[in-house]
């Protein structure tokens, strides 16, 4: 054979062979791995409508290697990768599956399903071949087994995000030192409080991906795992546990792509970082970093994006960090951070997101901002920042989406950016809070806005000409400029064809303009707080075909004649001076907010419409002078918020939640006239959060059966005519959701309820509830109150998720008051005065740690004070006054400030601050001296916490209260310390 034909026909027999080999058949799954993949299927109910279940495509009879998900070897044709991530499967995941007989399996994702919080069966520890175990997200729960450490062939472990996975300290020791060849390991949101942190340090030593977060360590994290020679991302997420952790200060280095972080025992970032020469990724947001940005950052090259924000760190921002040439995303936002800006930059050319607002940074705002190629968001709000700039080319912002300087310094820039500039390319433009005193010339000219945000400045007059190029804007906020005239002086109106939203909320409007009511395209309109006059007549307005959203509320309109707003949805038209009869809303409304008017007769029975598109959700009539029974048909709607207080309803209260019924959340019928008793369908309201129906005539015993309700906070029964006694349960949940209960002004009378005491968990600890308003996951409605405080009833606008009280006051309560009582140390205001309580103070409610506010007045206890009370640090208002009280009053801490008013009427007490002595020598007869002075004193009290019946109420109010009074110095000073206490506990519970 000829020389140069010898490498022809290997070529030849290659691609032969190559061929025939593509044209083999695929190896067939043996039938009993194909009949355990269909039983394992069938053992689960799978949703025929989700798009990425894998199973549903399963044909029993053909080859399971072709189903979707699973892969077979080539030689004997066994099952080695199973992949039904988020393939809607629901079920439990039994011990006896099927799945455990694929002992061939390699590979085996089962994230993102449903197991209906099974335990993980100790046959996973069968499938000894695994490299790589993902069962996150699936819903199960209970203790890991043992048996993971089995699989010692593992690459891979991903048991994320099952909340109720529990990690024992010895499981995962076993684990971390038997699976050695271990390289990804993701076990955040799962309970690993019982694990000791330096078992990390038994890892594998090949571990290249480690996330952990929101697992519940406790103790140190070991330094020693950022100097694992492989590790190339570590994630770690620990906000609310008790884990400390800190980076090592030398001799850090490694192949780390990916440092996040985020932990509040973090508070230093070392100089080593800058040894990180591969890091990617550094984000350290959300932690309590101190101290100035360490220089060294400048030797990350290859960073692609710093997240800083959220921290404490101080100082100038180091010029090294405006020269990365490969960073996107920089965010250095909500800090200390001062200084200002280099005046030019060599790097930050693929830079496309800049945060740098909520600092103290100050200085010119540099015009190289402005000719980054890639920038689209820039954020310098809340700054120092002052002086104007120049934009030296038409191209430049010609990519910037976001605009935000707000919070600055800048009244300068009108006047320096009214250039004729063309920026077609600007989509979104935030001059909010900027000072300016006019309408920017060079906004005039961005064609290609579809957000113009001018808010909170002091522009004066809008013309509807200065929109001819906005073509196409779809959100406009003009709000919050006052004294703001709309007006229109050209020719012809002008019609945003696009507009979708509007804002003018808070501009002093007096009218509506027809440039705001020619906007047809518009679908949300807010013009709130204006002094808009007039009526709303048929004749005379007719717009808004368009609008879902209209808020008009506190405004001057004095009658409302008929609704142009066909298709409206969310109606907001409270606190105006609308007269006559109700009129009920569009069949579409399913918010209708129309309190504090002048509103007359009943509740239109149109209100009740069947034919309704929608069913309203939210009703707010309250403050009004409506009057008649209510309909039944308020009872059968899907009524989310009912809130009628303040008005002349009469009769029954209707049944409320015929059928269980998970809608019903705030009922608030507050000062009506409704009497009869409380009906029983309101046991249905399995959603209910807040029942208030104080001064009416209600007569009925305690509902005992309210108790049930899982989500029952608010329960006031104040000023009717409830009777009897409480009785126990033996029902360990009743009411143990309740944080304010209040009965006062009735005629309940025998024993206090013990028990019921003892099933309050809702006032046993509340450090943990996130502190924001009742009623505020509403966008529309805010719960409030009226309250009385020393004997004046005061409307508290808003009320915390973090207080508790009880008022069981002016009553006819008679026995000892409960030692369990003392439990419930989230209680802040506790009232039980003017009944016939009898026995001693329990010296439990020394327990009571909250406490603020404690009236145990006009009853008939006996014996000493208990010492222990001295131990309730908050505690700001004591009234023991006409009682059976004896001995020596306990010293000290905040009894030093209460005067005699707090022991009046037991004359058997004795020691300061009462005129009797105790026989031995007592501290000086006054801290505090009488000598009245005249004195305008405010209060800025950020948070409202509340208190019902007649006792005190103190705490945080939503604003000012400013008082000029002649009041002793004492006065002042207590309230001043009340403030004080009350703004450090908020901020330890931040």
């Amino acid at each position: 054979m000829k020389g140069w034909l010898i490498p022809l026909y290997f070529l030849l027999f290659s691609l032969f062979f190559t061929s025939c080999s593509s044209a083999l058949p695929l190896p067939s799954c043996p039938h009993d791995q194909s009949a355990a993949l269909t039983q394992f299927n069938n053992s689960f109910s799978v949703d025929s409508l989700c798009q990425s279940a894998k199973t549903i495509s399963w044909k029993k009879g053909t080859n399971c290697c072709l189903w979707d998900g699973v892969k077979c070897d080539n030689e004997a044709g066994n099952v080695i990768t199973l992949d039904l991530s988020f393939s809607c499967l629901i079920g439990p995941l039994h011990s006896n599956s099927t799945l455990f007989l694929l002992r061939h399996l390699r590979q085996l994702n089962l994230a993102g399903n449903h197991f209906n919080m099974s335990p993980i069966a100790s046959q996973f520890g069968k499938l000894t071949s695994l490299t790589h175990l993902n069962i996150s997200e699936s819903g199960f729960e209970g203790k890991i087994p043992l048996a993971i450490s089995y699989l010692s062939k593992l690459l891979s472990l991903d048991l994320s995000d099952n909340h109720g996975l529990i990690f024992e300290g010895h499981v995962f020791e076993n684990i971390m030192k038997n699976l050695t060849q271990l390289r990804h390991l993701h076990l955040s949101n799962i309970d690993m409080s019982s694990v000791a942190p330096t078992s990390f340090i038994n890892m594998s030593s090949y571990i290249t991906t480690l996330i952990l977060g929101d697992n519940g360590l406790q103790g140190k994290f070991p330094e020693d795992v950022f100097h694992f020679p492989y590790l190339q991302k570590f994630e770690l997420f620990e906000i609310d546990n008790q884990l400390e952790l800190k980076f090592p200060k030398t001799n850090w280095s490694g192949p780390l792509k990916s440092l996040q972080v985020s932990s509040p025992y973090l508070q230093q970032l070392p100089d080593s970082v800058g040894n990180l020469r591969s890091l990617e990724i550094l984000d350290l947001g959300g932690g309590n970093l101190k101290g100035p940005i360490p220089a060294s950052l400048g030797n990350l090259t290859q960073l692609e994006h710093l997240d800083l924000s959220h921290n404490n760190f101080d100082g100038p921002i180091p010029c090294s960090v405006f020269n990365f040439t490969q960073l996107q995303f920089l965010d250095l936002s909500k800090n200390k951070l001062v200084g200002s800006f280099p005046s030019k930059v060599s790097g930050l050319s693929q830079l496309s997101i800049l945060r740098l607002h909520h600092n103290f940074l100050s200085g010119r705002v540099p015009s190289w901002f402005f000719t980054l190629p890639s920038l689209v968001e820039l954020m310098l709000n809340s700054n120092k920042l002052n002086g104007n700039f120049e934009l030296t080319k038409q191209s430049e912002l010609s990519k910037l989406e976001v605009l935000s300087r707000s919070n600055n310094a800048l009244s300068s820039f009108t006047s320096a950016s009214n250039s004729n500039y063309s920026l077609p390319c600007l989509v979104s433009l935030e001059l909010s809070s900027c000072n300016i005193s006019e309408f920017p010339n060079f906004v005039r000219n961005l064609e290609g806005l579809y957000s113009l945000n001018l808010s909170y400045n002091r522009i004066h007059v809008i013309e509807a000409d200065m929109f001819l190029k906005f073509k196409g804007l779809e959100v406009l906020d003009l709000s919050h400029n006052i004294p703001l005239s709309v007006g229109n002086n050209s020719e012809v109106d002008i019609v945003l064809p696009f507009l979708v939203e509007l804002s003018l909320s808070s501009c002093n409007i007096t009218e509506l303009s027809n440039f705001l009511t020619t906007q047809e395209s518009s679908m949300f309109l807010d013009l709130s707080n204006n002094n808009i006059q007039g009526q709303i007549t048929e004749q005379e307005n007719n717009w808004g075909s368009n609008l879902l959203t209209l808020d008009l509320s506190n405004n001057l309109l004095t009658a409302l004649e008929y609704y142009p707003w066909k298709s409206i949805e969310v109606l907001e038209l409270g606190s105006n001076l609308l007269e006559g009869p109700l009129l009920a809303p569009p069949p579409s409304t399913m918010v209708f907010l129309i309190s504090n008017n002048r509103l007359n007769g009943e509740i239109p029975s149109s209100i009740c419409n069947p034919e309704s598109s929608n069913f309203i959700v939210f009703l707010d009539l309250s403050y009004n002078n409506l009057s008649g029974a209510i309909s039944k048909c308020l009872g059968l709607r899907h009524l989310s918020i009912l809130d009628l207080q303040m008005n002349k309803f009469y009769g029954n209260i209707p049944d409320f939640c015929v059928e269980r019924n998970h809608k019903l959340q705030i009922l608030n019928l507050n000062n009506n006239d409704f009497d009869g008793s409380l009906p029983k369908s309101l046991a249905n309201c399995l959603g209910l959060e807040v029942l208030s129906l104080a001064n009416n005539k209600i007569n009925d015993t305690f509902p005992h059966w309210l108790g049930d309700l899982p989500r029952l906070q608010v329960l006031v029964l104040r000023s009717n005519y409830f009777h009897g006694q409480i009785a126990h349960s033996a029902n360990e949940s009743h009411f143990s959701t309740l944080q304010i209960l209040c009965l006062s002004h009735n005629r309940f009378s025998g024993f206090l309820p013990t028990t019921y005491f003892r099933n309050l968990k809702g006032m046993m600890n509340l450090a943990s509830v996130p502190m924001k308003y009742i009623g505020s996951n509403s966008k529309y409605y805010i719960y409030s109150m009226v309250v009385t405080m020393k004997g004046v009833d005061i409307m508290l606008e808003r009320v915390l998720t973090i207080f508790a009280a009880i008022d069981m006051s002016n009553n006819r309560f008679e026995g000892t008051i409960p030692e369990a009582v003392g439990n419930l140390i989230s209680l802040e205001v506790l009232n039980l005065s003017h009944n016939h309580l009898t026995g001693h103070i329990p010296s439990s409610l020394g327990n009571l740690a909250a406490l603020e506010s404690l009236d145990l007045s006009c009853n008939k206890l006996v014996g000493e004070i208990p010492s222990e009370l001295t131990d309730l640090n908050f505690l700001e208002v004591l009234n023991l006054s006409e009682n059976q009280l004896v001995g020596p009053i306990p010293q000290g801490k905040q009894f030093n400030t209460f005067l005699n008013y707090s022991y009046v009427g037991n004359t058997d007490l004795c020691g300061f601050p009462v005129s009797k002595s105790c026989g031995r020598s007592d501290p000086p007869s006054a801290i505090f001296e009488e000598e009245e002075f005249d004195s305008a004193f405010g209060l800025d009290w950020k948070f409202v916490m509340m208190g019902c019946g007649c006792g005190l109420v103190f705490g945080f109010s939503a604003g000012y209260i400013m008082m000029t009074i002649r009041k002793p110095k004492w006065l002042a000073w207590m309230i001043q310390q009340a403030g004080n206490r009350v703004l450090r506990r908020f901020k330890k519970n931040r």
